[in-house]
């Protein structure tokens, strides 16, 4: 019986994706086409994303909307083939207070909410692993006890 890997994304992955960062796109892409064809592996991340990718960066940098990015973003979300959305709940929460609780006892600044929200939600699930840009968020692996690291592809795309 195939076992269910969930790979865990923050929500700086799928922005980098929604904004065809070029040096992000092939090994995201890769990863999407692989979980696409897997019959057991998805991408998870809490329902907290939906509101950190409220836009794309060319919305931000010209500060006008766009009801087809907007399209693009909700057509991106609900693909439940690919991205599972875990909504955030009581046991979560004290996750992830205890995050920032036992961050700050280390001397450890700079966990924010939002972070701990995913970190928590992470580790809630059994992601086999956290995947992020955000290279602050590495050393908290030994508090969740998962790898917390940049997505790699088996086979990154070529541009």
């Amino acid at each position: 019986m195939p076992s269910n890997k969930f790979f865990y994304w923050d929500a700086n992955m799928f922005l980098y994706y929604l904004n065809d960062d070029p040096s992000k796109i092939p090994t995201l892409e890769a990863i999407l086409d692989d979980i696409s064809n897997s019959n057991s592996d998805k991408i998870v991340t809490s329902v907290l994303s939906k509101v950190e990718v409220a836009w794309v960066a060319s919305e931000k940098e010209k500060r006008a909307l766009s009801t087809e990015d907007e399209a693009r973003i909700d057509a991106f979300w609900n693909d439940p083939s690919i991205i599972e959305m875990v909504d955030l709940n009581e046991e979560i929460t004290h996750i992830a207070r205890s995050l920032l609780r036992r961050s700050m006892s280390r001397g450890w600044d700079g966990l924010k909410p939002n972070d701990a929200i995913h970190l928590a939600t992470a580790e809630w699930v059994g992601a086999a692993e956290v995947h992020t840009f955000d290279t602050r968020l590495f050393r908290y692996s030994e508090l969740i006890g998962l790898d917390i690291k940049e997505p790699v592809a088996q086979q990154p795309r070529l541009l």
